[in-house]
């Protein structure tokens, strides 16, 4: 049977079948509120708000709430705008599922008050594109991202067990910073999008990318590369 390693965040780990394949997945970061920041969100208005992730709305739902009622909520993709709309606010997705994306379908919006919420990591390049783009951008960093050093340690040693190796954040490669690196270049490694493959590439590391930038766009990777190599 094949195995995968999928290495995520806390709390985002959900029951996963799928015939022939073993999946592992290992909450390698935690999340941390940053309190303060949540508690500013209370007396912000604008015309967009950009939702980074489902931790985003677990931490500011009721500020989130409140700012969708006269704002045009985006989410960075499908998952992150169910949960959205849990909350009662309509939530638009970008057709690629990824900050370039955000960005491609901002730029054809009129120019703007944005509001970005997201964590501590990643780099500036949505909020610099959308201001190059004529948007005022505000961001504002709702929780921090910290390694859960026992559970990389574990990962690290499931490397030797594995076939593939699955990383849906650069901040989940991040955690595998001390493992094997000539162990994992022997796996068959796999992004979320983009952005996580450029950062595992600067490690001389090579990763494949779904077409869709979701959970179910890699298992859908997987399936078909399972089938070519059959």
């Amino acid at each position: 049977m094949t195995r995968v390693l999928v290495l995520r965040a806390q709390g985002k780990v959900r029951p996963l079948h799928v015939q022939g394949i073993d999946i592992i997945q290992i909450p390698v970061i935690k999340t941390v509120p940053n309190e303060n920041v949540i508690k500013n969100l209370q007396s912000i208005s604008a015309d967009y708000v950009v939702v980074m992730s489902t931790v985003v709305v677990k931490y500011v739902g009721d500020a989130l709430r409140q700012l969708g009622r006269n704002a045009k909520v985006v989410g960075v993709g499908p998952r992150t705008c169910e949960e959205v709309e849990k909350l009662g606010i309509k939530c638009e997705i970008p057709s690629e599922f990824s900050s370039q994306g955000i960005v491609n379908f901002m730029s054809k919006l009129p120019q703007g008050r944005v509001v970005i919420l997201r964590s501590t990591k990643g780099n500036d390049y949505l909020g610099s594109e959308l201001r190059r783009a004529g948007h005022q951008v505000i961001e504002y960093r709702v929780y921090d991202v910290e390694v859960d050093a026992i559970n990389a340690a574990i990962a690290c040693k499931l490397l030797n067990y594995v076939d593939y190796v699955v990383f849906m954040s650069p901040m989940t490669y991040r955690a595998l910073k001390d493992c094997d690196k000539d162990l994992l270049r022997r796996k068959t490694v796999i992004a979320i999008g983009r952005t996580t493959a450029s950062e595992i590439s600067r490690y001389g590391i090579n990763a494949i990318i779904p077409g869709e930038y979701t959970y179910d766009g890699v298992i859908n990777l997987l399936i078909k590369s399972l089938n070519y190599y059959q």
